[in-house]
């Protein structure tokens, strides 16, 4: 798939506040639009794809329900892994931990491994004490313990996919997103550029009611709708996105890295990137907390709000 890239040097919310405002304009010069092409209906359909573009889901709707799968999924797993050590501390009972059977289980480490990594070593788990089962079975392990695992590790793998779909929905939610802001703002672009030639050297303040990017003598604006996205299936890299600033060249991306659930200290200059997203390290076991400024050769933002990742052990 191509990634469709946003045309429009605003957030969103900015390009359906300006097209909400053109509407407004251009009913009170619908007489020379009507000169020009544009009727009632055309401002009326001009208005319905602000509207429909509005409220559209954002994209923290979206994380957001991935982030309800990631967290269900890493129940599962959690519940699991208690499951494991359960039935692996019958096998350390019996042979020990140096024992064959015991080191057949493959569960050194395992709490960090991946989560494919950790599904299949689940499953090893209940297929090797089931082989054990009645050697096992005086010293309290039940068919009941092994089929409660093989159906919790069911189930983690359900979630693994579900975090999967919802990532999916959730990329090609953003790309609907660009699609239909880019097409809104081809009609800002050209009925910005039909008002300005009504109101060229006849009316200077409307006129300016149809210039898109204002001149701004107080400094680039404010990065907003700055968002950290951590992979749930790789953990890493971090993708940092956030919308572009009209005369910015490029984007200084600040980090603190602090203990998980800890406030923000210190930041310090990670990177220059010419547009987004920015690809990052994750610092694992710990909150990565990000923030940024938008800069060009003369002038230099203000900080963005900050946003910050949990990174959990690998």
């Amino acid at each position: 798939m191509i990634e469709v890239r946003k045309i429009y040097m605003m957030s969103n919310a900015e390009l359906c506040m300006m097209a909400s405002n053109f509407v407004v304009f251009m009913n009170r010069d619908s007489a020379p639009f009507l000169v020009r092409g544009v009727d009632a209906a055309a401002i009326t359909a001009f208005q319905v794809l602000g509207d429909a573009f509005e409220v559209f889901p954002t994209d923290a709707e979206y994380s957001g329900l991935v982030t309800i799968e990631v967290d269900a999924k890493n129940a599962y797993r959690a519940s699991s892994m208690l499951m494991v050590q359960s039935i692996s501390g019958y096998l350390e009972q019996k042979w020990g931990l140096g024992s064959g059977q015991y080191k057949r289980l493959g569960i050194k480490g395992l709490a960090s491994v991946g989560d494919s990594n950790f599904l299949v070593r689940s499953r090893e788990v209940a297929r090797v004490a089931t082989e054990y089962l009645a050697d096992l079975t005086p010293i309290g392990l039940a068919q009941a313990d092994i089929d409660a695992l093989e159906a919790e590790a069911q189930l983690f793998e359900d979630k693994m996919n579900a975090v999967k779909d919802a990532i999916a929905v959730r990329d090609a939610k953003t790309q609907e997103r660009a699609e239909k802001g880019n097409g809104l703002y081809s009609f800002v672009k050209q009925y910005s550029m039909v008002g300005k030639l009504i109101w060229e050297n006849v009316d200077e303040a409307k006129y300016n009611d149809y210039i898109i990017y204002k001149t701004s003598h107080s400094g680039l604006s404010k990065p907003q709708n700055l968002a950290a996205a951590l992979d749930p299936v790789t953990v890493a890299p971090i993708s940092l996105t956030w919308d572009l600033v009209a005369e910015a060249t490029s984007y200084d991306v600040y980090v603190d890295i602090a203990a998980t659930g800890a406030p923000s200290g210190s930041f310090s200059l990670l990177n220059n990137f010419a547009t987004p997203p920015a690809l990052l390290p994750a610092i694992f076991e710990k909150r990565n907390y990000f923030k940024i400024k938008a800069k060009n050769d003369t002038e230099t933002s203000s900080y963005s709000d900050e946003v910050f990742v949990d990174v959990p052990a690998v």
